[in-house]
């Protein structure tokens, strides 16, 4: 009798060290959903070999960003980036552009935008200038933001133009600008 005993205290035992999960439990959430901490990513370039990055659609490029340092956090459904040292060259469809300079810029996948700020300096290929505290590129519009201090100045019928405002809207080439 008392070998049947430990056998069925042993087979107790041994059922109580892998027990079968209940029925009818509701499923888990998975870990790449939530309780996932956010990451960070940090990135140092050179003189030489500056920080590179860019935002294409299709076969356009829209923008070019180059810069001497980067930091880079991203959560579920969200990235942004920090520039340091930033140069930022934005292209509009008819071929022009504007490169534009600032101490930092932010990427936000988010919003879609583009923001240099710290005082930006920037210039289009077609010989305009524009000064302001801080610029922003709207991607899904393709259109620029900006305010404090603005500053525009441009060639128009042979005569140098120069506006000044607090805040402006403009195409990429500041060929269509409106400055308040």
């Amino acid at each position: 009798m008392r070998v049947k005993s430990a056998l069925a205290l042993g087979a107790a035992l041994l059922a109580g060290c892998n027990p079968q999960p209940p029925k009818n439990l509701a499923p888990r959430p998975s870990p790449t959903v939530q309780g996932v901490p956010p990451l960070k990513i940090t990135g140092q370039g050179t003189a030489s070999a500056p920080v590179r990055t860019f935002e294409q659609s299709g076969n356009r490029k829209l923008y070019e960003l180059l810069a001497r340092s980067y930091v880079s956090r991203s959560a579920q459904n969200t990235a942004q980036a920090t520039f340091h040292e930033a140069t930022v060259t934005f292209f509009d469809k008819d071929g022009t552009s504007l490169t534009a300079q600032a101490p930092q810029a932010a990427v936000d996948e988010r919003t879609k935008r583009v923001t240099l700020t710290g005082g930006v300096q920037a210039h289009t290929s077609t010989g305009a200038t524009l000064t302001c505290d801080r610029l922003i590129y709207n991607r899904q519009t393709n259109q620029l933001n900006g305010d404090g201090n603005v500053r525009m100045t441009a060639v128009q019928n042979g005569s140098q133009e120069v506006l000044t405002g607090n805040t402006f809207t403009s195409d990429i080439n500041l060929t269509r600008m409106v400055i308040k």
